[in-house]
């Protein structure tokens, strides 16, 4: 019976192939008679969910009058049976849009260094299974790099790498998270007195001798992600900035809007972003990025007056709640800060140089709430970058506003017109949408998506490629190859999609700087739970 199964879901590869290919509109009797065939042969064969897809929507298309259809048409509405057919288990079926059916999941995201690529994968696989997302990597300095972007919850180190001992590198991550608690995890084929202590004197969180039990490492390692869990429950400051975290934010908006309320004051709320953050982080290094935003938030502490309230938003944005204080008031006082900021020398390695801040203002009050209000600071403040950066903008009037998005490119390199399809699907359709202005473009294969060219536009946006290892024509590690030779490769995030049996091809992703890797088969929430944590990465 296999064999019928992989002679179907190879038939629905070619006619997608085929209805993909051609440039004029397809006759809608011809996708009426390929959701007939498949009704009726699917659950014979076994496949009784591709059988039940295809019965709603010959239903579906009933009701739709068109005789002509477009490609993409019939992609789109083809997009729950093909999810179906890519992953029986991953839908239940009403004949929704597919992303409909996944909650994205922000799972707890562990770093693994390993420059075994054997133990690499079998643990990454391990960990996944138990629920994690796990960001493999077999070089110390990318791992360094994506450190920061990245905020793991727990980082898991060999002792043993060829190219930088584990040691070294823990001492330098202990280094980078001076202000923050993040737990590592040392494994170790030498569990010498010497080398155990050696880890706990760099302040290793725990060492686990190689070999070791696979459940007891799971069980240490959710221990130590629990405990930052619980630390960050309990922390009301920032640990680098020492200003508010944001989960104090909605209270405390909420507490001083009614105050203000009642006591008939005016309100306002600033948002605030650091010019240039990234290229400062690029430039100078992540710690002096970090000297940077600590800096800015101490100078801003001085300088606020009593009552107001900083609040670290997220990366080098801040949020400022200034009660019993109308818009043109706290532009005044955020002028006064920006002045004394851009003052404010940085001095590393002998060279000094200033930074710059933009902020947007906007009034506040109980019945817009905080959506709002942030949303209309946004907008002033992406006016502010718009028109030369390094000043204050007061939102014009509070009113429901549409949030300011940032434009964030997809490309999906793969052969099969069914992944295509569901992660075209799956990104066009995600809850992504509500924070960047998403460009979804699918490729059928290297040697396409090179000659359209996709990856020399638009150099200033953030792009995401899905890329197939293996492809005709040119494959996705030649493909990468070319990404990483770029200029701007940096603005690039890659996710290579391999074979469970390729090690050498995951190896050979991972050191020509594959961010990430899956393998096949995949389930698609996992994709779009891996998307969020390196949308970090892409959007920083």
């Amino acid at each position: 019976m296999e064999k019928y199964k992989a002679k179907l879901l190879e038939n629905i590869r070619k006619q997608l192939q085929s209805w993909y290919k051609v440039t004029e509109e397809i006759n809608g009797k011809e996708l009426d008679k390929f959701l007939h065939s498949l009704a009726g042969t699917a659950p014979t064969i076994g496949l009784q969910k591709i059988g039940d897809a295809a019965n709603l929507l010959m239903k579906k298309y009933k009701e739709i009058p068109e005789e002509m259809w477009s490609a993409e048409s019939i992609q789109q509405f083809l997009s729950p049976l093909l999810a179906v057919a890519y992953d029986e288990d991953a839908v239940d079926l009403k004949g929704e849009a597919l992303s409909k059916k996944y909650t994205p999941e922000e799972k707890d995201l562990i770093m693994l260094i390993d420059d075994d690529p054997a133990l690499l994968i079998y643990l990454k696989d391990k960990l996944e299974n138990e629920g994690f997302t796990v960001m493999a990597f077999t070089e110390a300095k990318k791992a360094l790099k994506a450190f920061f972007d990245l905020d793991p919850s727990c980082v898991i180190i060999d002792v043993h790498m060829q190219e930088k001992s584990g040691l070294e590198i823990l001492e330098e991550f202990k280094r980078y998270t001076n202000f923050r608690f993040i737990p590592a995890v040392m494994i170790s084929v030498d569990d010498s007195k010497e080398t155990r202590m050696k880890s706990y004197q760099l302040d290793a969180d725990d060492f686990i001798p190689k070999p070791f039990e696979m459940d007891e490492l799971i069980v240490r390692v959710r221990r130590l992600v629990t405990k930052k869990k619980h630390l960050k429950e309990l922390i009301m400051l920032d640990e680098l900035t020492r200003v508010y975290t944001r989960k104090h934010l909605s209270p405390s908006f909420k507490r001083i809007a009614e105050q203000m309320n009642r006591e008939q004051q005016p309100f306002s709320a600033a948002m605030i972003d650091l010019d240039h953050f990234k290229s400062i982080n690029d430039t100078y290094g992540h710690l002096m990025g970090d000297r940077v935003l600590a800096g800015f938030a101490n100078l801003l502490k001085q300088n606020l007056r009593t009552g107001d309230l900083p609040f670290r938003y997220g990366g080098e944005e801040f949020l400022i709640l200034f009660p019993r204080t109308d818009v043109k008031t706290a532009s005044l006082v955020l002028n006064r800060v920006l002045n004394r900021f851009m003052d404010h020398p940085f001095e590393t390695d002998g060279e000094s140089f200033r930074v710059s801040f933009s902020a947007g203002v906007s009034a506040a009050c109980l019945s817009e709430g905080l959506e709002n209000t942030v949303k209309a600071a946004d907008h002033a403040l992406y006016k502010a970058k718009q028109t030369g950066r390094a000043k204050t903008i007061a939102a014009e009037a509070l009113a429901p506003i549409e949030a300011v998005r940032k434009k964030l490119r997809f490309a999906v390199v793969d052969d099969d017109p069914i992944i295509r399809t569901i992660l075209q699907d799956l990104f066009q359709n995600s809850s992504l949408n509500e924070k960047f202005l998403l460009d979804v473009q699918a490729f059928e294969d290297g040697l396409q998506f090179l000659q359209s060219e996709w990856h020399l536009k638009d150099p200033e946006s953030s792009s995401f490629i899905v890329l197939d290892g293996m492809m005709p024509e040119i494959d996705g590690i030649e493909v990468l190859k070319v990404i990483r030779s770029l200029k701007h490769q940096e603005r690039f995030t890659v996710v290579m999609l391999t074979n469970r049996t390729s090690e050498e091809d995951i190896t050979t992703a991972l050191k020509l700087g594959a961010d990430d890797y899956l393998t096949k088969p995949f389930k698609l929430a996992e994709i779009e739970s891996r998307i969020f944590h390196l949308i970090k990465k892409i959007s920083s």
